[in-house]
């Protein structure tokens, strides 16, 4: 039966008559438990080729295909699932598709984990499974692994795992990981302090596109020994002062470091405040830089309102924060139900899937994941 059916869904499909293979790839599926047939069904179901959508159908055929170890049905019936906000059933079929081998799987199901959208947070499985994609190739996987291990007071089990994860994502060009390893190797965290190879790796960063990368290289190739690396958060408070898009490229760099940047700001909070007048709210973005101790310059960085930035950059001007390095923000400031309808928390979209790595060596475009520390 089994030869006979593939001859005639392959002539269907060459003729481009769809709704003809249907019948001869459901006896092949669901009688000789062909796992490719299974897979090829379900593709025609869910995009409804030869008659309807149909994706209960789809979704039964991806997991058959997957039963039958095609772990790529594996992969698009966790990608259908998402599509669903069936997160429970995403992270079973990307489990399933990560043994299989396939990076988006195990990348899927990792952050499924560690954000705790199935019961609580399973960081320890997260940084297993982000490990498993950096296995088979995937260097943002080896960065992610590292981010999670990265602590300058954990563990040395975990210190040695961060680098090698790190080392893993710069072998694959990825930027960030190439900027990590850097790190590493200037704070002495899973290897013995070594300036030289930090500097070589600070390098590798920039090349790959990492600015902090370029900004760490110059730095180390003169006079100071210490890094300014920059640190994001969607949103901060400090001090009742509310921060959005807020980023520092600072020598206090983590989440303490941001605090401490917005912390110098939200000192003044009442000065800051006065400047919106009448029970109004605003959106209010500025930039800012700080040398010694001491904010030296703010200015507009146009994003939010315009109006109130000289008020706020003269209520700033000169006054104390740590380290130094610049800032950039938009402070909600005022009527707090006011300045956060201005300027509200972007809604996350989901990112395309990410195109096939090209080929060549650390010239050939390839930045991977951002080179900023992200608070989230």
């Amino acid at each position: 039966m089994g030869a006979g059916c593939v001859e005639e869904v392959e002539a269907a499909l060459w003729e481009g008559e769809e709704e003809a293979a249907l019948e001869p790839l459901e006896r092949l599926c669901d009688e000789d438990n062909d796992a490719f047939s299974c897979f090829r069904l379900a593709v025609l179901y869910e995009e409804g080729s030869g008659g309807q959508k149909d994706i209960r159908k789809a979704a039964h055929y991806f997991e058959r295909a997957c039963e039958l170890d095609n772990e790529e049905g594996c992969e698009r019936r966790f990608e259908l699932a998402a599509r669903q906000a069936d997160t429970e059933a995403e992270l079973d079929y990307a489990k399933k598709a990560c043994e299989g081998g396939r990076p988006l799987g195990c990348m899927a199901s990792a952050a499924i984990l560690n954000e705790g959208r199935v019961g609580a947070r399973d960081k320890e499985q997260a940084v297993e499974l982000y490990e498993k994609a950096c296995g088979v190739g995937d260097a943002d996987g080896c960065a992610m692994a590292g981010d999670l291990l990265f602590d300058p007071k954990g563990t040395t089990l975990d210190k040695a795992r961060a680098l090698t994860a790190y080392s893993s994502a710069c072998v694959g060009y990825s930027g960030r990981g190439c900027l990590q390893l850097a790190v590493c190797f200037f704070e002495g965290i899973g290897a013995p302090q070594n300036i030289d190879k930090a500097r070589t790796h600070f390098k590798d960063a920039c090349e790959l596109g990492i600015e902090d990368g370029c900004h760490n290289a110059k730095r180390l190739a003169g006079s100071s020994r210490s890094l300014q690396l920059t640190t994001q958060a969607e949103t901060m408070t400090e001090r009742r002062i509310v921060a959005r898009d807020l980023s520092c490229l600072s020598s206090q760099y983590g989440e303490s470091g941001l605090r401490s940047s917005l912390g110098a700001v939200a000192r003044h909070r009442r000065a800051l405040n006065e400047c919106i007048k009448d029970g109004h709210g605003a959106a209010v973005g500025i930039r800012w830089t700080f040398k010694n101790g001491r904010i030296r310059e703010v200015r507009g960085n146009g994003k939010g309102t315009k109006r109130y930035v000289g008020c706020v950059a003269k209520a700033l001007r000169k006054k104390g924060a740590p380290g130094s390095g610049k800032c950039s923000a938009v402070l909600l400031l005022g009527d707090a139900e006011l300045a956060d309808a201005a300027y509200p928390i972007k809604p996350k979209v989901e990112e395309p899937a990410p195109a096939a790595a090209p080929t060549g060596g650390k010239n050939s475009g390839r930045s991977g994941r951002s080179g900023v520390v992200t608070v989230d």
